[in-house]
């Protein structure tokens, strides 16, 4: 399934890298993934750089604002999830628990946009597509296959989604995460922070065709494994941090594993 044709409210349909060093981390995924970036403006000073794999867009890249900077927020992975408006998402966020933080914005013409922080604090993208749905393929090599919540509340931040998006979480026998099934599909799941200091966050998966070879090459190329390759139920995983200090998930995915 790798190519997808939209997505509907409440699904899981991209994620960009927030980092200070752009051109460093356009090296780094276009050799680790075997991509190609696009830049594109929208006639002021800030650049999106699109992720392509051939000519389909994956993922995104842009550089974190100075404010961002000044707080000592990291370089950071950041997920986006589809909504049919954003003006209406917005309005339901507070009464659901979250916290909006910042008004609808509409960057390049090819969406609407909202940041919000669930009640537990992991930050999240309401993204309401004008031209730009989201990835166009998944769970190929360098593409998004999953999306986690490491929270230190898993029920009442779930309830949160539940509320704002439709989702049904559902009970899973792998140390104590919650799947979130969508539209009758598991589309990701849930778990508790992994070590106390780790604030509650959304972590973006990556598959990839060798697990191993794909951790090495991380090293090689200046990031660093975090946690060693290891198997799961789901495939043969690894954490790995980029050479800007981000930090992602890859996974060789086991086709003989199934949620439903």
């Amino acid at each position: 399934m790798p190519e997808v044709d939209g997505y509907v409210h409440g699904d899981f349909s991209w994620v960009d890298l927030c980092t200070e060093e752009p051109d460093k981390a356009k090296a780094f995924y276009a050799a680790l993934f075997g991509l190609t970036f696009r830049d594109e403006t929208d006639g002021s000073q800030v650049v999106y750089t699109l992720g392509l794999k051939g000519e389909k867009p994956v993922l995104g890249l842009l550089e974190k604002p100075q404010q961002m900077c000044e707080m000592g927020i990291p370089n950071v992975w950041e997920t986006y999830i589809s909504v049919d408006s954003a003006d209406e998402a917005l309005a339901m966020v507070g009464p659901a628990g979250g916290t909006p933080m910042g008004p609808v914005m509409e960057p390049s013409g090819a969406g609407r946009m909202v940041v919000v922080a669930d009640p537990t604090g992991a930050v999240a993208i309401l993204w309401e597509a004008l031209g730009q749905d989201g990835a166009e393929l998944k769970s190929e090599h360098g593409t998004l296959c999953w999306n986690q919540l490491l929270t230190s509340d898993v029920d009442k931040a779930l309830a949160f989604y539940s509320e704002l998006l439709g989702w049904t979480p559902i009970p899973l026998d792998m140390e104590g995460s919650v799947g979130i099934s969508h539209n009758g599909e598991m589309i990701g799941s849930a778990g508790p922070l992994p070590m106390e200091g780790i604030p509650p966050h959304w972590a973006v998966y990556f598959a990839v065709d060798d697990c191993d070879a794909t951790a090495a090459q991380c090293g090689e190329l200046g990031g660093q494994v975090i946690v060693p390759p290891m198997d799961t139920p789901p495939g043969r995983m690894a954490q790995l941090m980029d050479d800007t200090g981000a930090m992602f998930w890859v996974i060789t995915l086991n086709p003989d594993f199934s949620m439903d």
